[in-house]
This record gives C-alpha cells, sequence and structure tokens, in this order.
C-alpha cells in the first residue's frame, strides 16, 4: 500500500514539473538574424542565446512572465507573455540603442545592471565611439567624457595621465574588469599600452569610490571592461599617421575570435603593433614626443560548464620601447639629455562565477596578478650612472557573493559583499650610488558590505562602506579605514531621474611610482623622501545629477547635469628643503585642505540611426585653502595644470552600411602651469591660452564576399594645428613645460579587413 502511495505522488509530482512548453523564434535587426542575442524570463532561471542564425527555443513553466530579449548595441525588449500547453513563436527586431540608455555597467555596484537603474551615476565610452575618434590606444579615448581630460606631462618621457575632475591622476582608480591591477607604475606610461582594439567599454564614475573599489579612487574610477568572445569573427587593421608632415606613426592591430557551436566556449585574441617616430616642433634637436615601439598580444577565453557555473581566464603582456631628448637614435650615454624606458608588463586573471538554481545567489572568486618591468635611463650630460631598473608588482585576490531579495519589507534588495586582498611591491635600484634606492612592499585587506534597495518602483537607495587595513614595510604602524557611501536614485517621470550621493575615500601614506618617478623626470637627479610624521590623506565627496532621458522609435535624447564638490584632508604635496651632498631633496608632507567644486554638462542626441551627436563640458574651480610652494619661486593656492573650463563634442553621420563620416573635438581652457628656470632666467607661474582641437575622419566599406569585408579610412587630427607654441629649447628647457594636446596636426591613412566590419 505504501509503495502505491509513493508512485502516486511520484506521478503527481512529476506532471505538475512537467508542465512546460517550447518558446521560439527569431531575433533580427533590419532583416537580419542576429546571433549571440541572450533571451531569458525576467527574474527566473530560463534562458539561452541565439545561434548563428538567430533563432532562438528554450522550455518555460506554463503562467505569466516577463520575457526579455537583450544584446550589446541594442535596447533591451521586455514582453509579458502568457504560456499555454502550446508551442509559442515569438519572433523580435531588435533596434539599435545609440546612445547606450539600456547599456549592462557594472562599476556602479560591482555587479551587472541596467545603466537607467544604477544609483551611481555611470558615464560610457564604448568601443564604437573609440572607433569614431580613431583612438589608437586608452590615452585618445579618455576625453570624451565630461570632466575627464588626458595630459602629457614629459617632453622626454611622454609621462602622461588623465585627471578627472580637475584631480590628477595619482586621484583615480583604473580597473580592468573591476580589478585593481593596474600599478602606479602603469600609471605613468601604462595609459598608452592599453589598446582600445581590446576595449568594449570604459566606464566612468566621478567621486569617491573608495567604499567600493579601495584606496586612491578618491576622484574617480576608470573601469575598462575588454572584449568577451561573443561570436566568430576575424579583423586585422592598419593606419599610419603624418605627424607635422615630419613624423611617421605607424600601428596595426588584430582581433579573432572562436567560438564552440553550444556556445559553451570561447577565445578572442587581440594584438597592437606600434611604431612611431620622435617629433620636434622647434628644431633644437630636442622631442616635444617621443620616440615609441610598442607591442601588446594578450586573450580572454570563457568555459561553461553549463548555464551557472562560467570560467574566465585572462592574459595580457605588452613591450614597449619610448626614448626622448636628444640624439635619440644613439645610445642615451652620448646624449645632453635623455630619457630611456623599457617597459614588459606581464599579467592576468582567472575569474569564476556561479549562480544558484533559482539565480537569486551568485558567488564569484577571482585572482588578478600583474608584474611590470622598467629598464630605463635618465640622465644629463652623457651620466654614465643614468641607467636604473624600477619593477612594480601586484596581485590581487578576492571572493564575492551577492544575495537578491525579491520581497524585502516594500520593494526588493541585492546585497554584495566581498573581500579582497592587494599585495603591491614597487622596487627603484639606480646606478648613481646617490639615489636611494626604494623597495616598499604594502597589504591591504579590504571588506564591504553594499545594500542596494530598490524601496519603490521609482525610488532606489545604495549604501554601503569598506573597510581596509593597509600595512607597509616602510610604516611602523598599519592602518584602518572605513570608508562608507550612500547614493540615492529618484525617478521623478519615466524620463527624468534624480540622483544624489556621498562617499569617502583616502589614500595611504607610501611612496607611489609618480614619487619615485619624480626624482628624475627633468634629467636632473633629486630626492624625495616621506616626512616622519606623514598621515593618510581623506576625501569627502558629494555629487547630485539631473538626467533627462526619452526615446521614441528611433530618436533618443540625453540631458545630464551633474553638480559635484570634493574636499580633501591632510593631501599630499611637495615642498624643497634644500640640497643634500649635491642632490635636490623634496620631501612629501601633508599640505592644507584641497577643494575642488563645479559642474559636468552632457548632452547626447540622435534623431535617427544615421546621426549621433555628443557634447561635453565641465566647469570647475580646483584649490588649496591656503598658498603653497609647487616649485621653488611660486606661491600659490591654486591646483596646478588644471583648466576651470574644458570640453568635447563628437558628430557621427552613417548615411549608409557603406559610409562613415565623423567630426569630434576637444577643448583645454586656460590653466595654470608651473614653467622652472632654466631655458628662461626665472621660475615663473605661466597662464596658457585657450586651445581647441578639432578633428575629422572619414571611412567606406567594400563587401569582399558573403563573409569578408574590407575598409579604407582617412583623416586629420588638429586640423588647425592648436598645439603649444612656445616650448623651451636646448639642453636647458623644462620639459615639463608642456600642455594642451598631445600632438600637432596629424594626416592619417588607414585599412580595415576582416568580417562584421
Amino acid at each position: 500500500m505504501n509503495l502505491k502511495v509513493c508512485l502516486v505522488f511520484i506521478l503527481i509530482y512529476s506532471i505538475a514539473f512537467s508542465q512546460t512548453t517550447e518558446l521560439k523564434g527569431t531575433v533580427s535587426h533590419k532583416n537580419d538574424p542576429e546571433g549571440f542575442v541572450n533571451v531569458y524570463i525576467k527574474n527566473g532561471n530560463q534562458g539561452t542565446v541565439t545561434n548563428d542564425k538567430g533563432t532562438y527555443s528554450l522550455k518555460i513553466a506554463q503562467g505569466n512572465h516577463i520575457l526579455v530579449v537583450q544584446a550589446l548595441g541594442f535596447k533591451t525588449i521586455e514582453k509579458a507573455i502568457t504560456v499555454g500547453n502550446s508551442t509559442l513563436v515569438l519572433n523580435f527586431d531588435l533596434q539599435e540603442d545609440l546612445l547606450g540608455l539600456d547599456q549592462v555597467v557594472v562599476s556602479a555596484t560591482k555587479t551587472e545592471l541596467n545603466r537607467r537603474e544604477a544609483p551611481v551615476l555611470v558615464t560610457v565610452t564604448n568601443s564604437e565611439s573609440l572607433k569614431n575618434v580613431q583612438a589608437a590606444t586608452l590615452f585618445e579615448g579618455l576625453s570624451f567624457q565630461p570632466g575627464l581630460r588626458t595630459e602629457v606631462n614629459c617632453q622626454n618621457c611622454g609621462f602622461s595621465q588623465i585627471r578627472i575632475n580637475g584631480l590628477d591622476g595619482a586621484y583615480s582608480q583604473i580597473l580592468v574588469n573591476s580589478r585593481p591591477v593596474f600599478g602606479s607604475l602603469n600609471g605613468i606610461y601604462g595609459l598608452e599600452q592599453i589598446p582600445t582594439n581590446m576595449i568594449k567599454q570604459i566606464e566612468v564614475t566621478r567621486g569617491g569610490g573608495s567604499a567600493i573599489f579601495g584606496s586612491n579612487a578618491i576622484a574617480g574610477t576608470i573601469n575598462i571592461i575588454t572584449k568577451d568572445p561573443l561570436e566568430n569573427q576575424f579583423q586585422v587593421t592598419t593606419k599610419i599617421g603624418l605627424i607635422d608632415g615630419q613624423s611617421t606613426d605607424a600601428v596595426t592591430t588584430f582581433n579573432s575570435t572562436f567560438v564552440s557551436e553550444d556556445l559553451n566556449k570561447g577565445i578572442t585574441f587581440f594584438g597592437m603593433h606600434r611604431d612611431r617616430e620622435g617629433y620636434d616642433t622647434n628644431d633644437d634637436g630636442f622631442t616635444e614626443m617621443t620616440k615609441l615601439r610598442n607591442l601588446n598580444f594578450g586573450f580572454k577565453s570563457f568555459y561553461k560548464f553549463d548555464f551557472r557555473r562560467k570560467l574566465t581566464l585572462e592574459f595580457n603582456n605588452s613591450h614597449e620601447y619610448r626614448r626622448g631628448g636628444d640624439f635619440i637614435d644613439k645610445s642615451p650615454i652620448f646624449a645632453n639629455i635623455a630619457e630611456e624606458i623599457t617597459s614588459n608588463v606581464i599579467g592576468g586573471g582567472l575569474t569564476f562565477d556561479y549562480f544558484s538554481k533559482d539565480y537569486l545567489q551568485q558567488f564569484s572568486v577571482y585572482g588578478n596578478i600583474q608584474n611590470t618591468r622598467s629598464d630605463n635611463y635618465y640622465g644629463t650630460n652623457q651620466d654614465p650612472n643614468g641607467f636604473g631598473l624600477t619593477k612594480d608588482f601586484v596581485t590581487v585576490a578576492g571572493v564575492q557573493h551577492t544575495a537578491k531579495f525579491e520581497k524585502f519589507i516594500s520593494g526588493s534588495m541585492d546585497l554584495t559583499s566581498g573581500v579582497e586582498h592587494r599585495f603591491n611591491r614597487i622596487k627603484e635600484r639606480r646606478e648613481n650610488p646617490l639615489v636611494n634606492q626604494i623597495t616598499q612592499n604594502t597589504n591591504t585587506l579590504g571588506i564591504y558590505t553594499q545594500l542596494d534597495w530598490k524601496i519603490l518602483d521609482n525610488l532606489k537607495v545604495l549604501t554601503g562602506a569598506r573597510g581596509e587595513l593597509f600595512t607597509s614595510n616602510l610604516n611602523s604602524e598599519s592602518l584602518f579605514i572605513v570608508n562608507p557611501r550612500v547614493s540615492l536614485l529618484y525617478n521623478i517621470t519615466e524620463t527624468i531621474s534624480f540622483r544624489t550621493g556621498y562617499s569617502q575615500g583616502f589614500r595611504a601614506p607610501q611612496f607611489y611610482s609618480e614619487d619615485v618617478h619624480s626624482e628624475i623626470i627633468t634629467g636632473e637627479v633629486r630626492r624625495v623622501r616621506l616626512a616622519e610624521d606623514l598621515k593618510e590623506e581623506l576625501s569627502h565627496s558629494f555629487i547630485g545629477s539631473l538626467e533627462y532621458s526619452h526615446q521614441h522609435e528611433d530618436h533618443q535624447l540625453v540631458l545630464t547635469f551633474e553638480g559635484f564638490y570634493t574636499t580633501i584632508n591632510d593631501p599630499f604635496v611637495y615642498e624643497a628643503r634644500g640640497e643634500v651632498d649635491g642632490i635636490e631633496i623634496k620631501e612629501k608632507i601633508n599640505g592644507d585642505n584641497a577643494i575642488v567644486n563645479g559642474f559636468n554638462l552632457e548632452a547626447r542626441f540622435s534623431p535617427n540611426p544615421k546621426f549621433l551627436f555628443q557634447l561635453g563640458g565641465t566647469f570647475q574651480n580646483s584649490y588649496f585653502e591656503k598658498a603653497y610652494e609647487p616649485e621653488e619661486g611660486i606661491v600659490t593656492n591654486k591646483i596646478t595644470r588644471t583648466p576651470n573650463v574644458y570640453g568635447n563634442m563628437m558628430i557621427n553621420y552613417t548615411p549608409n552600411e557603406k559610409w562613415d563620416f565623423n567630426l569630434n573635438g576637444v577643448y583645454t581652457g586656460r590653466m595654470f602651469v608651473p614653467h622652472v628656470a632654466g631655458f628662461i632666467t626665472e621660475t615663473i607661474l605661466e597662464e596658457t591660452p585657450n586651445l581647441l582641437e578639432i578633428g575629422l575622419n572619414a571611412s567606406r566599406t567594400f563587401t569582399v564576399s558573403d563573409t569578408y569585408q574590407f575598409e579604407i579610412n582617412g583623416g586629420v587630427k588638429n586640423i588647425f594645428n592648436s598645439y603649444q607654441d612656445d616650448f623651451d629649447q636646448t639642453v636647458d628647457r623644462d620639459p615639463n613645460y608642456i600642455y594642451g594636446p598631445s600632438q600637432p596636426r596629424t594626416i592619417f591613412l588607414g585599412l580595415k579587413f576582416g568580417t562584421d566590419l
């Protein structure tokens, strides 16, 4: 009898849970099938991806559901469906999302979510925008977001950095796939070592991000999301530019992706080779742009054990040679002044993601490593002691857990927590016995948690904190800092969103690579030391924004106003301490409070798929509460090298699938830049002129076969040659007296061959 009862229950259970129905159909765009599109049940555990013919099929339980159709570069489709006991056929036609209104971002909360649902404002530069401005490296593509400005700081070595809301590069956390593996030495030269053909999108959050991403994220975070292997494709591109009619810049890149038929495994390769000649604008024999040779190679791969378990492996390698000064084709010991750097960067990472059966729990375990070796020469007057070696080694390991609560008080909530450990070793050794050798080991253990609470359909609160324990072999005491943050998203209407928030950030008292580099950046040896009472910097950031987002059929419009206010307590500054044994001493101390405030404006408009307009601008003040001495002989309270007004614009016109036209511009307003005596008789603080850099390019695509296409493109960067015209000359120059656009008028011509151009 008991056996019969059991069999009855088993039968009832089997019938109840076998009531599933097939859902199938085709996803297309402009009547062409679209492969690799995500089709899934919202807040469910059923989903699939369309094949290369654009078709999909999945079994789902009978009842009412919300079906989501989502693909990169297209508007997300959500459709309410009712599933009965017969096969349901649903076909979808995708529309392009030119402004990225439905873009998925991870920088706001360390979890994937639609940008419009993020409580923290995230702005995105995608791969299409990088292509439109003809950016070969990360450095060239970072200027096209509000609040961001790139600059070159040295004519001898080409040291570059990115500023967010006026604060220099040391205050920004650069992430690769949300991991802080970008060491401080990479912050000096690394912006030109990341090719854009490996980048899927660049996500920027302005304001403090230490509460989620750790120290140094005071001005904001720049998260470089690399391309995933999505579909089989191949591309090779070559471009040659002529800088001011005298120096060539040749860049060749390739991309190749392989994905299995069942879409459970794939790998994408990328590579770049660059050869740029040195450039001398005033014919004094000394470079304004360094000679540069760069070779990059890497890959990103994945393996899906099933729909809920995924393993991702990444690898990257970069070899770069740069040389500036005079006699750049000879050994540096024959030069009057020379900076020669050979950098080798190798790194990679492994990530395992796991979802529970109900998709309400997600676990991620990851580990990353990056090693940078820089063999270099910094010297003047044929100094044989100018050689040295700098190393920067970084490891990052962590675990993260996200729990989704579909019912939490009056709404829903995501709770994300994690533990992350970062080790960094910086070693600097020089042949000159008067320069101190440095070996600094730092360990940072971060524990964080955050609550993303959707209180109402139009109201969301994000709050959390990160505690960091910092230790260093050069510090006698450890440091423990808790960084909180809170953000609010209120959708006033379906088209108007208001965001506001507060966050705290910090920087630990330690040597950074920019401190090591500053010892010899002018070609003259000087020594940097840490003050005995040096303590951490602490920042408080307040930010608020209004965003208007409208889309109807083909046209889209986004208007954004963002105000910001950041104060930095005890900021790190340098002060001259005279000379010891003939070596200039600069001491790193805590200065008086620094304040940066202002607002960013951005307008993006697409009246139809053929046109795209983007305009952004920043208006700000940046200053110290009290005057300080950035260089001997200069006393000011201004934060130098940052203008009060700067901006960018892009216009794209694609009349058909064959032609593409692009106009872009970067405006740099007046700013104050230190000008050190040497070529000039007295150190002064210069006010630079306004500079507007305009670029224009076009491309034409030809169909070779059903699979392959061929593209020819060309254009001019900095058409009106808006370039600095008062560089110092000869060996006595100040190589740090450099500002404005990074290169003069440059004409280029390029070719591209491959699939899916």
